[in-house]
């Protein structure tokens, strides 16, 4: 794991004490639990990162992107990536990736650190707007977290300016 030592995020100054998000290099090694809890979730994010992840397709390695986990404690609570959106035409757009929340931990701001810690290093990487695609269940979810909605547009729900 690659911390960012010295640097608070807005979203590490706003969340829980216990809250840490961390940008990293590799998958975490309890990736396998928060994916279990994906699935028993009936979402498959998770298991596509997985298999983007070992055919070498989705690394968040490439420039202009990026791995965030939440921690609480020792525990893997939650994940998001940052790439260039690749449905865009337009430069400049960076896209939400693979977003979840351990089930138990919801509610606690670790979904909002990310999206906050993913748009500082948008916002830093020069990208001028986020995109996320979203099922209908978590419109609010980004709407409470400075992402309008979009309309209108098959592969994005919602942006956020930066």
């Amino acid at each position: 794991m690659v911390s960012r030592p010295g640097r608070n995020t807005p979203a590490e100054k706003n969340a829980s004490p216990a809250l840490r998000i961390i940008r990293l290099r590799d998958l975490p090694p309890c990736f396998e639990e928060l994916a279990a809890d994906a699935t028993g979730d009936d979402v498959r994010i998770l298991d596509v990162l997985r298999e983007d992840w070992a055919a070498g397709t989705m690394r968040f390695s490439a420039q202009g992107e990026a791995l965030f986990v939440a921690m609480i404690g020792e525990a893997l609570v939650g994940l998001c990536g940052l790439t260039r959106d690749p449905y865009a035409k337009a430069e400049g757009l960076g896209r939400v990736r693979r977003i979840y929340v351990r089930r138990k931990t919801r509610c606690v701001g670790a979904g909002r650190a990310l999206l906050d810690a993913v748009a500082e290093q948008a916002r830093e990487m020069g990208y001028a707007r986020l995109r996320a695609r979203a099922p209908v269940s978590a419109f609010a979810f980004y709407e409470r977290s400075g992402f309008l909605r979009v309309v209108g547009e098959s592969c994005v729900t919602h942006v956020r300016p930066l």
